[in-house]
């Protein structure tokens, strides 16, 4: 039993060996297998990531928007004197929501873009 070892002994050097080749092989292969990528594309990626997430913050605030005046909405739809304001309000929510999927429309846009520059 010369493979069994216990905490204190060291493994037998063929071992340590084999792992280190192996080890380096993959870091060579992975190293001459990798795309690089020329300094303007990165740039462009760049761009449009910051777009992106300036899109999502806006596509957050509108449907925080929308769920403000659906919440309104819904406190008032009890009280007949206030029906115009409820519409005006669920008016204001399918805005915002619009405005929301148009902006994911945009979002979904920039990501097939910048998945294509990518390839």
């Amino acid at each position: 039993m010369d493979f069994v070892f216990t905490s204190k002994e060291e493994p037998p050097i063929w071992r340590v060996m084999v792992k280190l080749f192996l080890y380096s092989f993959v870091l060579i292969f992975g190293v001459c297998t990798a795309k690089t990528i020329p300094l303007q594309v990165q740039e462009q990626v760049a761009d449009i990531d910051d777009q992106i997430l300036e899109l999502q913050e806006m596509k957050r605030g509108f449907e925080a928007r929308a769920l403000r005046h659906e919440d309104q909405a819904e406190r008032l739809q009890f009280d007949p004197k206030w029906n115009l304001e409820t519409r005006r309000h669920l008016q204001l929510a399918d805005e915002n929501r619009q405005k929301a999927a148009r902006v994911q429309k945009e979002i979904d846009r920039l990501k097939a873009k910048r998945a294509k520059l990518l390839q």
